[in-house]
This record gives C-alpha cells, sequence and structure tokens, in this order.
C-alpha cells in the first residue's frame, strides 16, 4: 500500500525510521529493535541507504514487509548513476516494495560537500521525476527541513526545493528533526499557502545525550531552544539528559497530535526504548489508539 494512503486515514500514522547495519553486531542490535518495535504495530517504517551496504537496505525493506507484515519503504540516493537507479527500482519493483523515499543523500566521509554520481540525478527532486517519468508505480516521498538547513543560503531556498519535490511527483514529505514545534506549523501554513496539499509528516528524534544532540544539530541546522538547552545543561548525568530529552519529546508528540499531524516519524537510530516510552505515555494520555 501506498504511504500517502495510510496518512490519508482518519487517525494519524505511527512510523520509524531504521539504519541500514555496516556490520554483523550492528545487525543483532537492528534485529532487536525491529523486534521490539513491530509489537507497537507501526504503520510503516523507512530504512537508510548507504552506498557500501545498499543490499542491505533492500534485502532489509522486503524481509520486514514479509516477516512483520508492516509497509516499509527504501530510502534512494542520488549517489548511484541512472542505470544503477534503474536496478535499483527494478528490483524493488519485482519484490513488491511498493514506497521509495527519494533523497539527495549526504556526502561522503572523504568529501566536504555532496557530489551526485550523475549530473542527471544531482538533488531529490531529480530522483524523485526519474521515478514518475519511468513510469515506475511506487508511492514516493521526500524530504523537507522546518529549518535551514546547513547546506542552504536561507529558508526560502529550502522551500523552494521542497516545492520542486512535490512539483516532480513527490506524495508525501517527512521533515528533519526538530525541537521547537513553531518551526513545523510554519513550515506547513506557509506549504499550504503555497498549493502544496501533500501530507507533512514531522520527523522527531528525542535527545538520547549532550554528544548526540551536538552531532545531530551540526548535522541537521536545527534549532535547541534556549530553555530546552539550559535542562539539559542543568542535568547531573547522560542518564537524566535522556529521560528529559523523552519528556520534553513526548510534550512535542502531544502538542502536535492536537494540531492534527497526519503521523508522527520517530527516528530511532535503531534503538526502541526511547519511541516505546513515547507511545506508552502518548496512549497514557489517549492521543494514540492502544
Amino acid at each position: 500500500m501506498r504511504i500517502a494512503e495510510l496518512l490519508g486515514r482518519s487517525r494519524p500514522t505511527i512510523s520509524f525510521e531504521f539504519m541500514a547495519p555496516r556490520d554483523e553486531t550492528e545487525v543483532e542490535v537492528l534485529e532487536k529493535t525491529i523486534a521490539a518495535l513491530a509489537g507497537h504495530a507501526p504503520d510503516w517504517v523507512s530504512v537508510t541507504y548507504r552506498l557500501r551496504t545498499g543490499d542491505k537496505t533492500l534485502e532489509l525493506v522486503t524481509r520486514i514487509k514479509r516477516q512483520y507484515h508492516i509497509e516499509a519503504m527504501a530510502h534512494l540516493t542520488c549517489a548511484n548513476s541512472v542505470d544503477q537507479t534503474r536496478h535499483i527500482l527494478n528490483w524493488m519493483e519485482r519484490e513488491g516494495v511498493a514506497n521509495v523515499l527519494a533523497l539527495r543523500g549526504d556526502p561522503q566521509e572523504s568529501d566536504d560537500h555532496f557530489v551526485p554520481a550523475d549530473p542527471e540525478l544531482a538533488h531529490g527532486s531529480d530522483l524523485v521525476a526519474f521515478v514518475r517519468r519511468n513510469g515506475y508505480g511506487f508511492g514516493i516521498g521526500a524530504a523537507c527541513s522546518a529549518e535551514k538547513h546547513p547546506e542552504s543560503p536561507d529558508l526560502d531556498h529550502e522551500f523552494r526545493y521542497m516545492k520542486l519535490k512535490v512539483d516532480a511527483g513527490a506524495d508525501f514529505l517527512v521533515t528533519q528533526l526538530f525541537f521547537d514545534n513553531r518551526f513545523y506549523f510554519d513550515l506547513v501554513a506557509r506549504a499550504r499557502a503555497a498549493g502544496i496539499k501533500v501530507p507533512i509528516v514531522p520527523g522527531l528524534m528525542p535527545v538520547q545525550s549532550r554528544r548526540s544532540l551536538a552531532h545531530m544539530t551540526a548535522m541537521s541546522g536545527a534549532t535547541v531552544p534556549s530553555a530546552l538547552r539550559r535542562t539539559i545543561d542543568e542535568q547531573p548525568d547522560d542518564d537524566a539528559v535522556r529521560r528529559f530529552g523523552v519528556e520534553h519529546c513526548i510534550a512535542q508528540c502531544a502538542e502536535l497530535l492536537e494540531a492534527g499531524v497526519p503521523g508522527l516519524h520517530f527516528y530511532t537510530f535503531n534503538r526502541a526504548k526511547a519511541p516505546i516510552e513515547i507511545l506508552a505515555a502518548l496512549r497514557g494520555q489517549q492521543l494514540i489508539a492502544s
């Protein structure tokens, strides 16, 4: 089923992002995480794409669909040539994958900026257009930012690229992480004013430690509100930071759900504990179904 259809239902969807494992140790951790979160009946999940482990992404997506009967979406990036991209899409089509998240992708560790494998596929919007132009029947998701991405000159630039993805055929959008809901609400209001009608799903990540917060804000450009920063700085250790991070994310989710968001998408980093705690709290508040 296309994820856009799930997002069109009367209740908000719950979904998780899993990271493709790099080695056997990560495989074991991920297996436990998937099993734990599958028990909470997510509506859909997504699996990230790594250039060196792309096959693992595809294998994992198909296995989640077959073993857990959960709609699973593969990330696809502009790190492949046109021929490689067509090969991957053909494989997914044969295996019954129904959805793809079309992304530009991140720079390789050896590069200070993103270098596309093919000039025809330089941006996420190019990849969306490629999938549509070649007649594939996938549901297509795309990424967007509620705030200015570190590589963008300004928020207007970010918004233009978001609109290009929708105009090219994206069915829905998933935001990068944010810690202040005002950025999400402003993005949605601006999108609707510009005639963008597709669902915009908020992407959420509870703070887990000071170190992970610093890393993720540097990568995403997410603003840490002064009150949140101050409270984190006051915590005695990372266990306390994690507990507060979960509490803050619960409050974020509650406000978003009360505002009528189409769903909540959690960046799990292959860890189940925090999402499970958040979902339990939201069920306790009767904001999502038990």
